[in-house]
């Protein structure tokens, strides 16, 4: 069954069922009474004919509306042409349905419009239109909602696209600069140069272990800038002091992998190096927070 017909069948449904129990319901009130399921079965399938016309061309209206005018884009100009187009399409079903019936029951034109009063037309547009602003009030939460998912997930695409950034920015940048410190050590510190590349595959080891998790413990993280560090220590000397936790109170913090790395190498970036004025660098954990 087709979304477009399942919903013609719910507003059908509702807006005949409301004109029936409002129009006969008002009736029993006033002493009238109730008959039996044969002519109760007659007085409903009249009211379904205007529940059909009355639905069918509002359904029609909602859907060109939703091509022409999107609730997440013109909501309040929907609105407004929503409101006033159901009136007029309303009053015009409203009208054929009354025009149907009186030919049905055998009469002619002329009494058609003899008979046709303000009143009747009220009630049932008045009716109508509750319910189709209960159908607009849930189309346009359901196309809000709709709106706030797909934001969610292009947030979330970015964000995981900026990570995966992240953690490719290992590879360019802090390849190219050890290779090029551990060619300078091959020749003036042969020992050196072994404890360099044994560091350097230590870390592209962690790096290939942790591309693919979204967080990792944080004491993991930490041995990895350790590790870092000491490479940025070899590289610089006496020019980079560094210091990092020595205990975690909480063992069961999460971080995203690389990302202190990434901290560590756009601090040694963005800053003036130098013996005389050493790069001082602190990973700390103070009130739970790194």
């Amino acid at each position: 069954m087709s979304k477009y017909f399942y919903n013609f069948l719910k507003i059908t449904f509702f807006i005949s069922l409301a004109v029936y129990l409002f129009d006969q319901g008002a009736g029993w009130i006033d002493g009238d009474p109730i008959g039996t399921f044969a002519e109760e079965l007659k007085h409903f399938a009249n009211y379904f004919l205007f529940g059909f016309l009355i639905g069918g061309v509002n359904i029609y209206l909602v859907n060109q509306l939703d091509k022409r005018f999107p609730w997440n884009t013109h909501a309040d100009k929907r609105l407004i042409i929503g409101l006033i187009g159901a009136i007029i399409v309303s009053l015009l079903a409203i009208a054929a349905a009354n025009f149907i019936l009186t030919i049905l029951y055998g009469h002619n034109v002329q009494y058609f419009l003899d008979n046709q009063k303000a009143i009747h037309y009220f009630y049932s547009l008045l009716i109508t239109l509750v319910i189709v602003l209960i159908f607009h009030a849930f189309y346009f939460y359901k196309a809000l909602s709709e709106k706030k998912v797909t934001n969610s997930e292009i947030v979330a695409k970015t964000e995981q696209a900026k990570y995966e950034s992240l953690k490719s920015q290992l590879d360019p940048h802090f390849l190219f600069n050890s290779l090029n410190v551990l060619t300078s050590l091959i020749s003036e510190n042969p020992a050196q140069a072994e404890k360099f590349a044994t560091k350097l595959s230590k870390i592209y080891r962690y790096v290939l272990e942790q591309k693919d998790k979204d967080l990792i413990p944080l004491q993991e993280e930490l041995d990895f800038a350790k590790s870092y560090m000491e490479l940025l220590k070899m590289r610089f000397e006496d020019a980079v002091d560094f210091s990092l936790p020595e205990q975690l109170f909480n063992p069961d913090f999460k971080i995203v992998p690389l990302s202190l790395q990434i901290l560590l190498e756009n601090a040694v970036k963005h800053n003036v190096i130098s013996k005389e004025k050493p790069l001082k660098i602190a990973i700390f954990i103070k009130n739970e927070s790194l």
